[in-house]
Parts: C-alpha cells; sequence; structure tokens
C-alpha cells in the first residue's frame, strides 16, 4: 500500500521494510504454533519478501484498472474491490516463495497440493493488505485535516 506520494525507489525501501515486519510477524507466529526452526528463516524472509512486493504488485494493478471506476477512490466502501486483486497476489506470492524455498533446500514441504499454500497465502495476503489499507485512509484523514 502507498502511503503517499512516493518515488519507486522508496517503495522499495517501504516495501523491504514491510517484508522484514511480515518475517518477522510469521516467524512469531510459527513460534506459537510450535513450529519454529531458525534454520528456516530464509524461508520466512522469502515469504515476508514475497508477500510484501507482491501486495504491492496487486494494489498497482488495482490503481491501474480500477481505480478510474471510481468518483473516490479512497472511499470506505471502495475497499472489497481490493479483495480479489490482494488475495490473488498474497496467494501467488506465498506459493511462489514456499515452492522456492523447497527447491533451495531451505524449508521441507511437501508441494502438492499447491491450493492449500494459495488459500492460505491469499488469507494471509488480504489481511496485511487490509491493514495497510486502513492505515493509508486514516494517514489521509489525519492529512485532510492539518490541510483544512
Amino acid at each position: 500500500m502507498r502511503l503517499f506520494q512516493e518515488t519507486p525507489g522508496m517503495g522499495i525501501l517501504r516495501n523491504v521494510l514491510y517484508a522484514v515486519i511480515i518475517a518477522a510477524g510469521y516467524s512469531l507466529a510459527m513460534v506459537i504454533a510450535g513450529r519454529f526452526n531458525a534454520g528456516f528463516l530464509p524461508a520466512y524472509i522469502m515469504i515476508g519478501a514475497c508477500l510484501s512486493f507482491f501486495g504491492w504488485g496487486g494494489e498497482r494493478l488495482w490503481h491501474a484498472t480500477l481505480k478510474n471506476f471510481f468518483h473516490c477512490p479512497f472511499a470506505w466502501y471502495v475497499a472489497p474491490t481490493h479483495l480479489p486483486l490482494w488475495g490473488m497476489m498474497g496467494g501467488i506470492g506465498y506459493t511462489i516463495a514456499i515452492l522456492t524455498a523447497k527447491k533451495i533446500g531451505v524449508y521441507p514441504v511437501d508441494e502438492i497440493p499447491v491450493k492449500d499454500f494459495f488459500l492460505t497465502g491469499a488469507s494471509l495476503g488480504c489481511m496485511i493488505q487490509s491493514g495497510l489499507y486502513a492505515l493509508d485512509l486514516k494517514i489521509k484523514q489525519l492529512q485532510q485535516q492539518t490541510t483544512n
């Protein structure tokens, strides 16, 4: 999610920060679930990076295709139109991260069927991007209040 007008370089840096936060959150979830293994940290980092950058891609795709259909593209009622892209990109990103981590030998996982990976990634993508969308709306509201 783009929090303000930014250059592509700043967008990349922002998503690297998001990737680190997502990887830390994923690692914490694995600790809570009792399935954490320090040897899997490279896989967790790949998951964080893929979810972050694919989520950004989904948001950019929404802005390139659907934004023009709405008079006020940042209204609360427009949020559901983002969900399919957030889910699709989260599912693709998570699946790619898991299968790549398996391929390079840092995360042992059965790769068939991949629909479970996709559904997990879609859920994570929607949760992460929904939180970022809410944060973005709040920042826009605060900006409007300070300019008025």
